[in-house]
């Protein structure tokens, strides 16, 4: 059986003159910004769906228990939902190409659950309101899983064909962190310093306007995402250029079992997702943090927004050298950054007094917070935006070594692992403070600090984060498609176009162009 791609000592890539066919081909830089604006789409539901637990708890009245349970088999559903959407993804290639369709329907599918949700919350079902609401809210939920698997599935499968040049791709990374930066400030800013405010907590008018600012921003986010990649999601740019072939299961098994980058980036991956989520897209520990340590939940808002500016800058920095280092070195750059001032913030915290930010009377805990949290921020920005071209890459590099395109299996599997961590997530956080006393109603910003809330608040902020990071660092090891590979296998794709198509006969490892 034909195996993966071997790793090469990292040195200086092909020159241009050496490269015959040309192996590159490009996508205008406002088609790559554009494009980004798909993974902010489903980027905008998720920041939102990160308060669904007051939702669930706060307005329809469930347990802490019962949400956690309800969260937990939602992750169960997409590990369905993932592979069916990939496996459609590509057996299809109509009017309106491979990806449109799918980010038009998930948009929508997703609209309409968060649409029912909201309207269903005030059914009036007597006695058995509780037992109602909960089934109400699984239905809607399972709707908007399905939508956002279709949206967020096409994020990672269409990088492949919107550009193939190693130092075009990164590009992506640079809008994708810009967006995603301005995204988490904004929905921050926007909850604690304004939604929550006005209604005096998380109430179900306060959904309400957040789930029609949502559902308004990412609807705008899909329009230009779908123009953005009009020009590219044609057949000459799938692969081999050639028909799709219809795949067999056991094809796909031979993809995830036998190309080693896609075990190595997907632990890494999802280990990098749920470090993320749980340290800084948590709405629960983020109350935790601000609103019972520090004192004041609006503090959360005012720091995002101080950090802003030096996180972009260092991203954008990252994504220069990334171009020139290589996509696997600049993940592994990030990785270490996060890593060292994680540290910092954990002794910041256990050390400093916590009660003392302001931004009213500056201190040193004040000054510190904000410049590693500023620094920590741009290095997990990093991570986050360099997994789509990264996915991209591995979409290239099955091409290269069994002449299979199938950036949707591909794409389904990070989607799988992005939206599992996302949503075990919360079902960590939920069952964490399940374990420290707080089984009916989660803590809120007038819930007094103990020593359980602030080790929790802790571990949820620094340590797990840590912990992931270091398994982040071995798995990069095994990840074999450095900027070197990546060239190489791009002139391999560019010369098997020019081959005669054959027939893949059974599809099995290692059939030449597929026809």
């Amino acid at each position: 059986m034909t195996q993966d791609l071997p790793t090469h000592r990292e040195q200086a890539p092909p020159s241009r003159t050496e490269q015959a066919p040309p192996a590159y081909h490009r996508a205008r830089v406002w088609q790559i910004g554009f494009f980004a604006l798909n993974n902010t789409a489903v980027n905008l539901y998720y920041m939102m769906i990160m308060y669904i637990s007051y939702w669930a708890a706060g307005v329809l009245g469930l347990a802490v228990v019962v949400v956690t349970g309800i969260l937990l088999a939602m992750s169960v559903f997409d590990t369905v939902t993932d592979p069916v959407v990939g496996w459609f993804i590509d057996r299809t290639n109509g009017r309106l190409g491979k990806f449109r369709p799918f980010m038009i329907l998930g948009n929508l599918l997703m609209i309409a659950g968060i649409s029912l949700m909201y309207l269903t919350h005030s059914v009036d079902a007597g006695s058995a309101g509780s037992l109602v609401a909960a089934l109400l809210f699984v239905a809607c939920y399972l709707v908007y899983i399905v939508g956002y698997t279709c949206q967020f599935c096409v994020t990672r499968a269409a990088q492949s064909v919107l550009t193939n040049d190693p130092k075009q791709r990164p590009v992506y990374a640079g809008f994708d962190m810009v967006m995603n930066i301005v995204l988490y400030v904004g929905v921050s800013m926007v909850v604690s310093n304004y939604l929550e405010p006005k209604y005096g907590g998380f109430t179900a008018e306060m959904f309400g306007e957040f789930f029609l600012i949502t559902i308004t921003a990412a609807a705008v986010c899909t329009l230009l995402a779908v123009v953005g990649i009009w020009g590219k999601d044609r057949q000459q740019y799938f692969g081999l250029a050639q028909p799709a072939p219809r795949i067999r299961l056991r094809e796909y098994w031979d993809v995830i079992a036998h190309n080693r980058s896609v075990a190595s980036l997907m632990v890494a991956a999802g280990i990098d997702k749920l470090c993320a989520n749980v340290a800084t897209n948590n709405a629960t520990v983020g109350i935790i943090i601000f609103g019972v340590i520090c004192g004041d939940y609006a503090l959360m808002g005012q720091m995002n927004m101080f950090v802003f500016m030096p996180s972009l800058v260092l991203s954008l920095l990252c994504v220069w050298f990334a171009r020139r280092i290589g996509q696997k070195r600049a993940f592994l750059l990030g990785t270490y950054g996060a890593l060292v001032t994680t540290a910092g913030i954990f002794a910041l915290f256990v050390l400093g007094d916590p009660r003392s930010l302001s931004f009213a009377n500056w201190g040193v805990f004040t000054v510190a917070l904000l410049v590693l949290t500023a620094v920590r921020g741009g290095f997990m920005s990093i991570n986050n935006s360099l997994l789509v071209p990264m996915v991209a890459d591995i979409s290239d590099s099955e091409v290269a070594r069994s002449g299979r395109y199938v950036p949707g299996i591909i794409g389904a599997v990070f989607s799988f692992v992005d939206k599992l961590f996302t949503q075990l997530n919360n079902v960590i956080v939920g069952l964490l403070m399940v374990a420290i006393g707080f089984g009916q109603m989660y803590p809120t910003t007038a819930t007094p600090l103990t020593p359980a809330l602030f080790w929790a608040g802790m571990f949820c902020l620094c340590g797990l984060p840590a912990l992931a990071w270091v398994v982040n660092i071995v798995c990069m090891r095994f990840y074999p498609l450095d900027r070197v590979r990546m060239a190489e296998i791009q002139q391999q794709i560019a010369e098997r176009k020019l081959e005669p198509v054959t027939q893949a006969g059974d599809g099995g490892e290692g059939a030449g162009p597929m026809g």
